[in-house]
């Protein structure tokens, strides 16, 4: 006798039905998109909704000023989004200078682990479809406040062993939980590194304990170097005279862990902070990827094309391709279906 899956379903309480489903039924993941193209590739499209993202790394390397633009483009999209300020950092100016229209950008602070989540929860269940808090890392436990009041309590009086620990793996319970009775919410978490030091060596890791990467679908790294050779030198006007300056870095991101996409891949881009294009570099991360998926050809400083055009250096290169929409657009078709 064959049973359907039908006739399982059937058969189950009706209140157990309600968190029952058959395979055809679950939904296909939605991706938002970030603004570095050989990111999104990575990740197959972009950052899961739905699920709690980890974005960390070292300071300075726009973790803040990436996912800004990715509200951006979400925003483009009709996505509701909001920003929690736990840093109480929050930048309008910069924030519209990357793209994102403020108006519609909810903006909440948040002193406490607790207020994190109460505030996400909520957002939550309105049907905001992107969260991004900056950062976990100035998040405080509950126990560094009198209790029911927004008083600190005196610094000897806040030991407790793990209390902050503790606090973070309930609280990526609760927003897992949450995420999953409402509409999808994409959660991104901001994370500055950390030193674990070992016995024999030290490493970096993440603010929130393993809870925080445990319960992160996506878990990226940015790295950006001081030094002046990942430094981006350009042109700036002062007063009458033209000099050179830095304008901008190479970030290095590594894809340390997902569960919708292959991990352990990683790439650059090249992002300006001064300028008059700000953020994230596409046209580079465009050509950048092209080049790593042989679309484009590149022998020495020669840059060639399947029609036989050759331009050389990487910056004329990248400026063409900048000028030239119909180039733009073939690359990134063929970026895409690759």
């Amino acid at each position: 006798m064959t049973v359907s899956v039908e006739d399982v379903l059937a058969q189950l309480n009706p209140k157990l039905r309600k968190s029952v489903m058959s395979g055809d039924s679950v939904p296909a993941t939605e991706y938002a998109a970030t603004p570095s193209i050989g990111l999104n590739r990575a990740l197959n499209g972009g950052l899961p909704y739905g699920r709690q993202v980890l974005i960390w790394g070292s300071k300075s390397s726009a973790k803040s000023s990436i996912c800004l633009q990715t509200i951006a483009l979400a925003q483009q999209e009709g996505k509701i989004c909001a920003w929690i300020d736990a840093e109480m950092s929050y930048d309008k100016d910069w924030a519209e200078k990357l793209g994102v229209d403020t108006a519609k950008l909810i903006v909440s602070k948040a002193r406490t682990i607790n207020e994190m989540v109460d505030v996400g929860v909520q957002l939550m269940e309105a049907g905001v479809d992107l969260i991004v808090v900056d950062s976990i890392t100035s998040l405080l436990p509950a126990i560094y406040f009198e209790k029911d009041t927004d008083e600190l309590k005196q610094l000897e009086n806040t030991k407790q062993m793990g209390a902050e620990s503790r606090d973070f793996s309930n609280a990526w319970k609760m927003i897992n939980y949450a995420n999953n009775k409402v509409k999808p919410t994409l959660f991104i978490l901001i994370s500055q590194s950390r030193n674990n030091i070992n016995a024999m060596y030290t490493s970096q890791q993440p603010t929130g304990g393993q809870a925080t990467k445990f319960y992160s679908s996506t878990v990226i790294k940015l790295f950006s170097s001081e030094s002046d050779n990942q430094a981006l030198k350009g042109k700036i006007h002062v007063g009458d005279k033209l000099i050179e300056e830095k304008v901008g870095r190479k970030v290095r991101w590594e894809l340390q862990f997902s569960k919708t996409s292959p991990a352990f891949q990683s790439g650059e881009y090249d992002f300006y902070f001064r300028g008059d294009d700000l953020g994230v570099d596409t046209i580079a991360d465009l050509v950048d990827t092209a080049e790593s998926l042989g679309i484009v050809n590149r022998t020495g400083a020669w840059y060639q094309l399947e029609d036989g055009t050759k331009v050389q250096g990487r910056d004329a290169f990248v400026a063409k391709v900048r000028e030239e929409l119909d180039l733009q657009d073939m690359l990134r078709k063929k970026v895409s279906n690759d």
